[in-house]
C-alpha cells in the first residue's frame, strides 16, 4: 500500500459516494460471482472425473483457482468491516492495520488465482490442437510465458516487503518493492505493468480458439459453442481494460490523493469479477455438451398407454372383463372389473391363488397367458414425444 509514511489530506471528503464503495455492491457482486464460478468449476470438474472419466493438468489448475479466489473474495468481503469504501484518513489505526493485513491477502490471492485460471485455458487449448500444429507450438509457448509472469508477480504479491510483516505493520525502516513500495512510481508501475500484460494475454487466449471456428468439418454446434466462448471471453477482456483504465486514473489510489480504500474499491471489484469471469468461461465449455446430451433424461416423465382387449373367459368359477379406463396419460390407470359367474353345481364360493384378477393385480404389465387378456404397453419420454418413438412392452 506504499506505507503509512505517506501524505494524505481531506481534500476528496465533499466527493460523493461512488456505487463500488457501497458495502451492498461490493458483497453482492464479490459473492455472486464467487458462487458462479464454484457451480461452474463443480460442472467442470464433475464431468472430467465421473463422466468423461479423463481429468487433465488443466483441471488441476482450476482447483488451484477455485482455492486462491476463494481465499481472494473471503478477503474483500471482509476488508468492507476494515474500511474498503471509505476514506482513508478517516479510518482508525487498528483498522488500517487490520485493512492492510486482508489486502495483503486479496492482492496477492488475486495475481495466484488469474494466473492459473489462464493457465487452464491455455493447457486446455493444448488439448485440441494435436502436435506439430502451428497453434499448437502458439498455445504452448504462451502457456510457458504466462507460467512465468505468473510465477514473478505472484512472488511479488506473497512477499512485497522482507520479512513480509512489515508491509502492514510499515516500520520507517521496511524494506519493501513491488506491491508494497513506499515510492509512488514503482507501487504505481507494478500494478499497471501487471494489469497491462493481464489483458494482453486475455487478448491472446481469446483469440487461440478462432481457428477452431472456420475449420473445416465443425459443425454447427460446435461453432455455436465457438461463438458463445468468444463472447464471454469477449467481457473478460473488456473488465480487464475497464480495470487497467481505473489504475490509471487513479494511479493506483494515489490521485488526485493519496485515499486507496476510497479509490481503490473499483479496480478491486473488477479483478474478482474478471478472473471469475474468465474461471465461468473455461468450464462451461467443458459441462456443457454433457450436460445438453442428458437434459432430456432430466426431466423426463414416463408415459403409459395402456390397452387392454376385452375377452369374456368362460371356466368353472371367474369371468373377467377388463375395461380401458384411460389412454395416453403419465402414469398408468385402468379399471378392472371382475364378474364372477355362480353357476349351479359350482364350487361355490371359493376363490384361488390363480385368480387372474388377483394375478393382474399384482402385475398389471405381465406377460399373457392361453386364455387371458392380451396388454399392450407404449412407453413414451417427453424428451422423444415430438419424435413419435415408441417402445412396446
Amino acid at each position: 500500500m506504499g506505507g503509512l509514511d505517506s501524505s494524505f489530506s481531506a481534500i476528496n471528503l465533499d466527493e460523493p459516494e461512488p456505487w463500488s464503495n457501497r458495502r451492498s455492491v461490493i458483497l453482492g457482486l464479490i459473492i455472486t460471482f464467487l458462487i458462479a464460478s464454484w457451480i461452474c468449476v463443480f460442472g467442470r470438474l464433475y464431468t472430467r472425473l465421473r463422466i468423461v472419466r479423463e481429468p487433465g493438468w488443466d483441471d488441476l489448475c482450476v482447483v488451484f483457482y477455485v482455492i486462491f479466489t476463494t481465499i481472494g473474495s473471503i478477503s474483500v468481503c471482509l476488508s468492507v468491516n476494515y474500511g474498503l469504501g471509505q476514506h482513508f484518513i478517516l479510518l482508525s489505526l487498528d483498522q488500517i492495520y487490520s485493512y492492510l493485513k486482508v489486502f495483503y491477502v486479496m492482492n496477492a490471492s488475486y495475481c495466484t488465482a488469474t494466473a492459473f485460471i489462464k493457465e487452464a485455458l491455455l493447457l486446455q487449448y493444448l488439448r485440441v490442437y494435436g502436435r506439430g500444429n502451428v497453434m499448437y507450438y502458439f498455445t504452448l509457448f504462451t502457456a510457458i510465458f504466462t507460467a512465468m509472469w505468473g510465477f514473478a508477480y505472484s512472488f511479488i504479491a506473497w512477499v512485497p516487503c522482507l520479512p513480509v510483516n512489515h508491509f502492514w505493520e510499515a516500520p520507517p525502516n521496511a524494506r519493501c518493492y513491488g506491491y508494497g513500495s513506499p515510492i509512488p512510481e514503482q507501487f504505481v508501475g507494478t500494478y499497471e505493468s501487471h494489469t497491462a500484460i493481464n489483458m494482453v494475454l486475455d487478448f491472446i487466449v481469446l483469440i487461440i480458439p478462432l481457428p477452431l471456428l472456420f475449420k473445416e468439418g465443425t459443425g454447427l454446434k460446435q461453432r455455436m459453442r465457438i461463438l458463445g466462448l468468444l463472447f464471454m471471453g469477449s467481457l473478460v477482456i473488456m473488465l480487464a481494460i475497464w480495470r487497467l483504465a481505473t489504475i490509471i486514473e487513479h494511479q493506483a489510489g494515489y490521485w488526485p490523493t493519496h485515499d486507496p480504500t476510497w479509490y481503490g474499491s473499483i479496480s478491486i471489484i473488477l479483478a474478482v469479477l474478471e478472473v471469475d469471469m474468465a474461471a465461468i468461461c473455461a468450464s462451461i465449455p467443458i459441462f456443457w455438451p454433457a450436460l445438453e446430451a442428458r437434459w432430456g433424461s432430466i426431466f423426463i416423465t414416463q408415459e403409459i398407454k395402456i390397452t387392454r382387449e376385452e375377452r369374456f373367459i368362460d371356466d368353472e368359477d371367474d369371468r373377467i372383463s377388463l375395461h380401458p379406463n384411460s389412454r395416453s396419460r403419465t402414469g398408468s390407470d385402468v379399471e378392472l372389473k371382475r364378474t364372477e359367474s355362480m353357476q349351479s353345481g359350482s364350487k361355490g364360493d371359493n376363490t384361488h391363488y390363480n385368480d387372474m384378477f388377483i394375478m393382474s393385480s399384482v402385475d398389471p404389465l405381465r406377460s399373457p397367458t392361453s386364455g387371458t387378456s392380451r396388454t399392450q404397453a407404449v412407453v413414451r419420454s417427453d424428451s422423444t414425444r415430438n419424435k413419435g418413438k415408441k417402445w412396446h412392452l
